[in-house]
């Protein structure tokens, strides 16, 4: 039986696809290769000179568009699927070509098509676009899926601090939310961990948010939650789905503080694990705080999982 043969297209994010890649190649039905879209320098003075004329004549930063990755997909050769995360990146022109690489070519939006307009113009390229934000999937008739489980460890029940929070702020008002709530948690005499990779705020207030100008890729931060017992999420603008912090805190077994209003319809809500925060008006009681963690029905996280994500959205068995 052959193998089934499948590209990944996608920035590094983190380090969460390379749980996708990781997945797919412990399986043996499957050859899988994976295309990080990172400008790695120009091989020669001529892709440099391209790039100036591009942006001279075109207004089209060719690094940004990864023109200069190309060459080493086409060389991949053909293939029965290629997912796309963050299509947005790369040009209609290049697009069209990789329609014609696969039998299959799909999306997935993890970021909302409503915060990212150009991820409106692409669609007609996919044959099929999977989203996690509900608005995209009644807007543009998405198939919806969340993101995914992919680490899982027992209860810790004797963490280092209470809470934890990592993000990539890239705006000022989740980094004023989260530095708010750990004046508040502090006040209340619990402890917490909170980084943001935001380097135009080295002078955060008070310490309360370490501040960090270098990214932390996802294996680092797993490290970091597992030292707590909850984690802290805020939600973006324009955006409904459920962040990576979610699935984080169901496979850590951590208890979960958000923002987002959309997580009491899950199957795996459960108000003694998961507290919805009125981001104008933070209340944590101290019995949230320090109830132990409940155990989610192992038929109910599985729907979750990174396997199972890969097998719909890659249609394996």
């Amino acid at each position: 039986m052959s193998k089934k043969k499948i590209l990944i297209i996608s920035p590094k994010a983190f380090g969460y696809v390379e749980y996708l890649y990781q997945e797919l190649k412990g399986r043996e039905d499957v050859e899988v290769n994976i295309a990080y879209l990172e400008f790695n320098g120009f091989k020669n003075p001529y892709e440099k000179l391209q790039n100036v004329l591009s942006k001279t004549f075109l207004g089209v930063n060719l690094k940004k568009a990864y023109y200069f990755m190309e060459d080493d997909i086409r060389a991949i050769g053909k293939q029965d699927e290629i997912l796309i995360i963050r299509p947005d990146f790369l040009t209609n022109k290049f697009l069209k070509e990789l329609k014609t690489m696969t039998t299959r070519l799909v999306a997935y939006y993890w970021d909302s098509a409503q915060r990212l307009t150009r991820k409106q113009d692409i669609i007609p390229f996919f044959d099929k676009i999977f989203s996690f934000d509900k608005i995209d999937v009644e807007k543009y008739n998405f198939d919806f899926i969340t993101n995914y489980i992919f680490e899982t460890s027992p209860v810790n029940k004797n963490p280092e601090y209470l809470f934890f929070n990592i993000s990539g702020n890239d705006d000022d008002y989740r980094f004023k939310q989260l530095e708010d709530l750990g004046k508040y948690i502090k006040n209340k005499g619990w402890s917490s961990k909170f980084i943001s990779v935001h380097p135009k705020l080295e002078a955060a207030e008070g310490g309360i948010v370490e501040v960090v100008d270098q990214v932390i890729y996802v294996n680092e931060a797993i490290k970091l939650a597992k030292k707590s017992k909850i984690v802290v999420e805020f939600q973006r603008k324009q955006q409904t789905g459920l962040t990576f912090r979610v699935f984080e805190a169901l496979g850590l077994q951590k208890k979960l503080i958000t923002t987002n209003k959309d997580i009491v319809n899950f199957d795996f809500y459960n108000p003694n694990n998961i507290l919805l925060l009125d981001e104008n008006n933070f209340e944590i009681s101290d019995e949230f705080v320090n109830s132990p963690y409940q155990e989610v029905d192992e038929a109910i996280l599985k729907k979750y999982r990174i396997e199972h994500w890969v097998n719909r959205v890659l249609n394996l068995q």
